[in-house]
């Protein structure tokens, strides 16, 4: 089976995709020094602008459901780049936006299986990751936060599997968002370990761009 790579055939969509990456990814890379006068409200709404971009992209396809997927995507951005003392509980009700976005895409991969299922065996390499990573992680989380971390893997893990009977875009884009994840697992709970140099929001930004390839384009 081949797959078009750009978003729907288009260059100037790919690239309009790509550039709107590049200002969420700098712009959070920089958040503290270089755009540190931007309001906080503002940077959210760049961060979350590949999704919102993939929202609109998908609704005028008439892709309802990959639409609220990248919905789900946008609103879990914006929610966890929000101040806590602004927005209380900003972060759990992010997580539970990101959640639903990972049961869309569940959803979505369970209609586009693949005869034979012959990338399932790959996500035995990304879950035995997640149980290493956990494994490090999770003797320093307690309480909720234990729970909420398990939970949440284990979604992703869940949706992983999900995604590797469908075709090779949508396992990719899954892989990358998992992989993004789990550097911000290790990264928030391990110190100046070398995977807290990974662009994780550059991971999961490529991460929705094959899904919407995988989900739009076949």
């Amino acid at each position: 089976m081949t797959y078009d790579w750009l978003l729907r055939d288009s260059v100037q969509t790919t690239i309009i995709f790509f550039v709107l990456v590049a200002i969420a990814v700098f712009t959070q890379y920089y958040k503290t020094t270089t755009f540190r006068s931007i309001p906080y409200v503002l940077r959210a709404l760049l961060k979350a602008a590949p999704a919102l971009f993939l929202v609109w992209l998908s609704w005028s396809l008439g892709q309802s459901l990959v639409a609220l997927m990248f919905l789900f995507c946008a609103l879990g951005d914006i929610l966890l780049d929000l101040p806590e003392e602004k927005v209380p509980h900003g972060f759990q009700i992010g997580a539970i936006s990101f959640a639903a976005a990972l049961v869309c895409v569940c959803i979505l991969s369970y209609h586009r299986q693949v005869e034979g299922h012959p990338l399932l065996p790959l996500a035995i390499t990304n879950i035995a990751i997640a149980i290493f990573v956990l494994r490090w992680v999770l003797p320093r989380l307690h309480g909720s936060e234990r729970i909420l971390e398990v939970v949440y893997f284990g979604m992703l893990i869940v949706t992983n599997i999900f995604a590797s009977t469908s075709n090779v875009p949508v396992f990719l884009g899954s892989s990358l968002w998992f992989m993004s994840d789990l550097s911000i697992g290790l990264g928030a709970k391990v110190s100046d370990d070398p995977v807290n140099s990974l662009d994780t929001l550059g991971l999961y930004d490529l991460g929705l761009y094959f899904l919407a390839i995988g989900f739009l384009n076949t």
